[in-house]
C-alpha cells in the first residue's frame, strides 16, 4: 500500500499560514490561556481578557484563532480547552509540551528563516542567527546560556515523554551499565535507574550539560548509581565498563556516514555481549513521512548541524549491520512516530 497522500484545501491553508498558527499557539501558552481554562473551564471572553490583561480587540483575535485551530472550544459564550490542549499545553501537567514550543519559538523559528538558502547551499546557514564558536548549534549554545537552558528544558520535556516509552519498550534490566550518550540533563538516565534498581547509568555529555545533569541526579538521590562523564563521544573514548550504549534522539544530528563511524566506534568499545540501542522518531522506509517526523528534519539541515535528519528505519539498520552488529530488534509500535532499535555485538 502506498504511503503517499494528497493535501486538501484545509490542509493547504494550515500549511500556507502555519507561521500564524504557531504564533497563536505560542501566544496562548505564554499568556497562560490554557492554564487559565484548565483552572476555570467555561470562562467567557470578558473574563479571559481581564485575566490575561488583553483589550477586547486583541483578545478576540487570539480566541478566534485558537478556536479555529481546535485548541480551545467555544460553547455559546464560554470557552474550554480541547482535550489535546488540556493534556499537552497546561504548564503543570506532566506531559506539558510548553518547553518544546519554547525551543521552537526561540531557536527553530528564527533559524528556519534561512531554510531556502540552506537548501541551496546544502548546509546550516540558519546557524548565523546564533553567533559563537563552532559549526553546530550545540557548540554555539555554550555562548548563549539563556538559549541553552531553553534547549535543555525542551529536550528534558521530550525526554519525559520519551522515557515513558524507553523504559518499557525494551528490557534494560539485562544490562549492568548503560551509557546514555548525549544524555543531556539526565532525565532518561534517572528514569532508567528508577525503573531498573540494579542498573547503573552514565550520562556522557559536555561539561556544562553534565553540571546540570549532576544536580538533577543528586536531587533524585541516585548519585550512587547514576554518573556523569564529561567529553565528546565523537572524539573521546566511551566510559569503561559499560555493556550498552544508548543514543536517544542523538543520531538524528548527523549524516548516516558519520553515524556509521560512530556505530563502528561503539562496536569496538562494547564487550562481546554488549548492545547499542537507538531511540528516535523514525522516518518510514518509503521516504514519504510520517509528517511528525518529516517536519523535524529541516531543523537539522538549516540550524543544528547541516547534515542530520530524522532518518528512516532502514538507514539505521543498514548502518548497524555495516558496523558489525547483528541480531537487530525493531520496536515500531511506539507513540509519536518513535521507534527503538537494539543491535547486539554477537
Amino acid at each position: 500500500m502506498s504511503d503517499n497522500k494528497e493535501i486538501d484545501m484545509e490542509g493547504f491553508v494550515l500549511v500556507a499560514q502555519g507561521h500564524a498558527a504557531f504564533q497563536l499557539l505560542w501566544a496562548g501558552v505564554k499568556l497562560g490561556v490554557f492554564d487559565m481554562l484548565s483552572r476555570a473551564p467555561a470562562s467567557t471572553a470578558e473574563k479571559l481578557g481581564s485575566s490575561l490583561k488583553l483589550q477586547p480587540y486583541p483578545c478576540r483575535v487570539l480566541l478566534t484563532g485558537l478556536c479555529s485551530l481546535g485548541l480551545i472550544v467555544k460553547n455559546e459564550n464560554c470557552f474550554r480547552n480541547s482535550a489535546v490542549a488540556e493534556k499537552l499545553l497546561v504548564s503543570e501537567k506532566p506531559e506539558s509540551m510548553a518547553p518544546v514550543l519554547g525551543w521552537q519559538a526561540h531557536i527553530v523559528y528564527p533559524g528556519l528563516q534561512d531554510f531556502l538558502e540552506s537548501l541551496r547551499a546544502g548546509t546550516n546557514l540558519g546557524l548565523s542567527r546564533f553567533p559563537g564558536h563552532g559549526e553546530t548549534l550545540y557548540e554555539r549554545l555554550v555562548s548563549h546560556p539563556e538559549l541553552e537552558q531553553i534547549f535543555q528544558d525542551a529536550m528534558s520535556a521530550l525526554s519525559v515523554q520519551a522515557n515513558r516509552l524507553i523504559v518499557d519498550a525494551y528490557d534494560f534490566g539485562r544490562f549492568s551499565h548503560v551509557v546514555d550518550a548525549g544524555g543531556g540533563d539526565g532525565t532518561n538516565a534517572i528514569a532508567l535507574a528508577r525503573r531498573y534498581p540494579d542498573l547503573r547509568v552514565t550520562v556522557y555529555d559536555s561539561e556544562s550539560v553534565c553540571q546540570i545533569a549532576a544536580e538533577k541526579i543528586a536531587a533524585a538521590g541516585l548519585s550512587e548509581r547514576v554518573f556523569t562523564w564529561v567529553g565528546n563521544f565523537l572524539l573521546d573514548p566511551f566510559p569503561p565498563g559499560v555493556d550498552s550504549i544508548l543514543f536517544s534522539h542523538i543520531l538524528t544530528i548527523w549524516s548516516m556516514a558519520r553515524n556509521l563511524e560512530l556505530l563502528r566506534k561503539c562496536w569496538q568499545a562494547l564487550p562481546a555481549a554488549g548492545a547499542v540501542v537507538l531511540f528516535n522518531m523514525m522516518g518510514n522506509d518509503s521516504d514519504t513521512g510520517p509528517v511528525g517526523t518529516a517536519l523535524g528534519s529541516p531543523y537539522f539541515l538549516a540550524i543544528a548541524t547541516g547534515e542530520g535528519m530524522l532518518h528512516a528505519w532502514k538507514d539505521y539498520e543498514q548502518a548497524m549491520l555495516a558496523a558489525g552488529f547483528s541480531n537487530i530488534t525493531r520496536v515500531d509500535d511506539l507513540p509519536l512516530n518513535h521507534g527503538l532499535l537494539v543491535a547486539h555485538k554477537q
